[in-house]
């Protein structure tokens, strides 16, 4: 092995670069391993594009991965070098006030795992203890990195709590996110999914994985179609995870009274968002926020994608070589890709 790897760097806001640094070396508790396949997402589209508001740069990015455990820190006895390997992106420190209520994603103390678009990365050593998984031969490394988008689906799915029988409206459909809570929402026995977007390419993939309907915000009133659709009403359960302050209000005009939405696209902070006070109060519209997941929503997760229970190989739209990050980011900013995943050169032999 030798001792320097290429590794993509934010520097600022549209200003990335492949570089070449040391490998870096397990400590105690930790694990190294090659990255087999390194695969985009909507965090990496917003780090890109301004920044992340938990680590000033330069810093290593990327967090969706698979690969191989070529050595362990002092200590660890659950991996061994060979294993094939993914992580969720964080882990809580199970001691501080929140943790101790069950809200592990909130932790006073997360442990962020950054730098998958690399061709080696360590895991922290509370992530290797609680969310770091093994991957089946079955399973492919690119397929097993869809863990970590998973893993807040899950975390949102339970609490928006869907029922059977249900009209669910996807706002921002066709990313990512959103077609895993579309098939989070079929599982849980929605009735109607009405899948909003305006990405054509995105959208027919939703109608693949089983919305009953795809409205595209280019050729239509996404609010009025919803209405129209569930007899004036709105939907039981709205779903926004575009990340946009007009999502965010849309949302709350497509509900119906008594409904539920789910805001998930996360807004820069200081961001308002305006709504009419009388419809949230006097309809009885429950406003329910997310971020993250907990240890035991990781693992719920995790053996989704083993099972097979949601599809996760129809988010993957390609597969190119680490080297062309920045085309991969571009492409998901157009709407031509769902996700695409990275493979380092040196990846050719996992």
């Amino acid at each position: 092995m030798h001792d320097d790897m290429r590794s993509w760097l934010y520097l600022g806001p549209e200003h990335i670069e492949l570089q070449r640094i040391p490998i870096p070396r397990p400590k105690r508790g930790e694990l190294l391993v090659r990255v087999c396949a390194a695969v985009t997402c909507g965090t990496d589209v917003k780090t890109y594009r301004r920044g992340h508001p938990k680590f000033p740069p330069p810093f290593a990015f990327g967090h969706e991965f698979g690969g191989d455990v070529v050595e362990v820190g002092e200590g660890v006895t659950n991996f061994h070098p060979g294993m094939r390997v993914t992580a969720n992106v964080f882990a809580e420190c199970g001691q501080c006030f929140y943790c101790r209520r069950g809200q592990g994603n909130l932790c006073e103390n997360l442990i962020y795992n950054f730098g998958a678009f690399s061709e080696f990365m360590t895991i922290p050593e509370s992530i290797v203890r609680l969310n770091t998984f093994e991957i089946p031969s079955h399973v492919s490394y690119e397929e097993a990195a869809i863990l970590e988008p998973l893993v807040t689906v899950v975390h949102g799915q339970h609490l928006i709590g869907i029922r059977p029988g249900d009209t669910v409206a996807l706002i921002g459909a066709g990313g990512a996110i959103s077609l895993l809570h579309l098939q989070l929402a079929r599982m849980a026995g929605a009735e109607k999914i009405f899948a909003i977007g305006h990405s054509a390419t995105r959208l027919r993939v939703a109608s693949d994985l089983g919305a009953t309907q795809v409205i595209n915000e280019h050729e239509c009133d996404a609010i009025e179609a919803v209405r129209d659709a569930t007899g004036g009403y709105g939907a039981d359960v709205v779903i926004e995870s575009a990340g946009a302050r007009s999502a965010w209000q849309s949302a709350v005009q497509a509900v119906r009274r008594g409904g539920r939405v789910l805001w998930f696209g996360g807004l820069p902070g200081g961001t308002l968002v305006e709504l009419d006070a009388a419809r949230v109060h006097y309809g009885e519209i429950a406003l329910v926020n997310i971020h993250g997941g907990t240890a035991s929503d990781a693992r719920e997760a995790f053996d989704l994608i083993v099972s097979g229970a949601i599809n996760v190989r129809a988010l993957l739209s390609e597969r190119l070589g680490l080297e062309n990050l920045e085309t991969a980011l571009r492409k998901m900013i157009s709407g031509e890709v769902i996700k695409v995943a990275l493979a380092p050169d040196i990846a050719a032999a996992c």
